[in-house]
């Protein structure tokens, strides 16, 4: 017992170095975009009423109307770290979802018979190509109930006709409901569970495997009705699902274009593409038709949208780790000795105390003023991002009316000006719709008719970047006055 608990395994030092990296990159993580600064507006707001809200009260063009928080439990969580530790709170609480996702990860692998230092390898792979996805925001959430979800099936998979599987069975399945349960409360991506029971259930197929097709069609009609246990019943997945169907959001949306394979962050996700053709080539194991579909379906999906990334790194590693393993001992057998040495030397998660108190220690000394990150700032919102000058002065001296503000700071100024102030849009853009996505650009590109949007919605006062094409239209115009100007950021009111 001591030794499991002293001798760390390398699960754990995973985990420990994903902690300790996620620190180091933090504040880059923290000024990736405004949404941050709503989700903790939003979280605050939920615990100050104990209310989760039905109708909108963040923006004035939408006020009033009918608003679904498919977040609201990771808002809660995010407001609650902050309250604890201000961002520091939301720091740590990133830090320690991503290190329990790639240890998870490792955990599952050993168990899915991966040996400890393939299964290492695997889910450090697996984070460093996800990192270009890795923000302190919802979708943490579902990476770490995406991960349980596909490791819970593979088990399934693998026990499906052992002796006594039933009863195992039964206790998985209750594993299952109770992850979407949570993942619908968490992050509106829980409709990614009906598109993977759907890929086992036609793999099952494939494979002539009809138990499992019945098993596996059961766990998606029982899944699509535990989706329903939420604050807005089936209207959370229709909510989800129409916003994915309009293609003009989703192609305004930055998160969801394809990877910019000119950018070094997404050439680790080539290299696991090119890794598991090469593999799947050399290997001379049949692979099952779930696994194929499951890694085809993942890569299509991570070259639409570079936010898929991320997942498709889990199912690369449940689905390349196992059979890399089984490729690199029948080429070197001498290898297969040295990998169960490794098994035994620390058993699985064993060392678990130096985890806690590395963990424990680091905290400590960031709440008491030390910095790890490579910037040497801390974690705070910064003018690299947001208009943090402007705010400040808009506090001391706060205009009358409502505001027309950049998209990417609407997040930002709910953060610093609400309820004061509502904001014209912010990165919640499956709420606010189509139509209005439409007028926010017409306006900030200055494009004909802008003036007619701004009258519309009563806009008194203006804040963008001065590079805007708006910008340049309100300094030639009678009508406005600028009241704020520095590098990046540009206030004007109505006269």
């Amino acid at each position: 017992m001591l030794r499991r608990a002293l001798v760390p395994s390398l699960e754990v030092l995973l985990f420990l170095l994903v902690f300790y990296a996620s620190l180091f990159f933090m504040p880059d993580m923290l000024n990736s975009d405004g949404d941050l600064g709503r989700h903790i507006t939003v979280g605050n707001y939920i615990l100050d009423t104990r209310t989760i809200p039905t109708e909108d009260v963040f923006s004035h063009t939408r006020y009033g109307a009918h608003l679904v928080l498919h977040e609201w439990l990771s808002e809660v969580v995010y407001a609650l770290a902050y309250r604890a530790a201000g961002l520091n709170g939301v720091a740590w609480l990133t830090a320690l979802l991503l290190a329990t996702i790639y240890f998870v990860l490792a955990i599952g692998l050993r168990a899915l018979g991966v040996s400890a230092p393939l299964a290492f390898l695997a889910a450090l792979a697996a984070y460093m190509t996800g990192a270009i996805h890795h923000l302190p925001r919802p979708h943490l959430f579902t990476l770490l109930l995406f991960t349980l979800f596909i490791l819970l099936l593979e088990h399934i998979r693998r026990t499906e006709g052992k002796h006594k599987a039933l009863p195992l069975h039964f206790s998985l399945l209750v594993s299952l409901l109770l992850v979407l349960i949570l993942w619908a409360n968490f992050n509106g991506a829980f409709v990614l569970a009906f598109f993977v029971l759907g890929i086992y259930i036609v793999g099952a197929i494939l494979d002539r495997e009809p138990r499992r097709v019945i098993i596996f069609f059961a766990f998606l009609v029982l899944a699509f009705f535990a989706s329903f246990i939420n604050p807005y019943g089936i209207t959370l997945p229709q909510h989800v699902f129409g916003f994915m169907g309009n293609r003009f959001l989703v192609d305004n949306t930055v998160e969801y274009l394809s990877p910019n394979f000119h950018n070094i962050s997404a050439w680790l996700f080539a290299a696991w593409i090119l890794f598991s053709i090469v593999l799947f080539g050399r290997v001379t194991t049949r692979a099952s038709w779930t696994h194929l579909l499951l890694l085809g379906v993942w890569t299509m999906f991570g070259l639409y949208s570079a936010r898929n990334i991320a997942n498709y790194a889990m199912v690369a590693a449940v689905v390349t780790a196992p059979v890399a393993e089984v490729w690199l001992v029948n080429t070197l057998p001498v290898v297969r000795t040295r990998l169960s040495n490794m098994n035994r030397v620390a058993p699985l998660g064993a060392g678990w105390v130096w985890g806690i108190g590395t963990v424990a220690l680091l905290i400590f000394l960031q709440a008491n003023g030390a910095v790890f990150d490579a910037r040497g700032e801390g974690n705070q919102f910064t003018a690299r991002a947001f208009p943090v000058s402007a705010v400040d002065f808009l506090e001391k001296n706060p205009p009358r009316g409502n505001m027309f503000n950049e998209y990417t700071w609407g997040g930002y100024l709910e953060y610093r000006l609400f309820p004061q102030q509502r904001v014209f849009v912010d990165g919640n853009n499956d709420f606010f719709g189509e139509a209005l996505v439409r007028e926010y650009l017409q306006v900030i590109n200055a494009r004909a008719g802008w003036e007619n949007v701004l009258e519309k919605y009563n806009v008194a006062w203006v804040i963008v970047p001065p590079q805007r094409a708006l910008a340049n239209e309100l300094a030639r115009s009678d009508k406005w006055r600028e009241i704020f100007r520095d590098e990046n950021a540009v206030v004007w009111v109505k006269r």
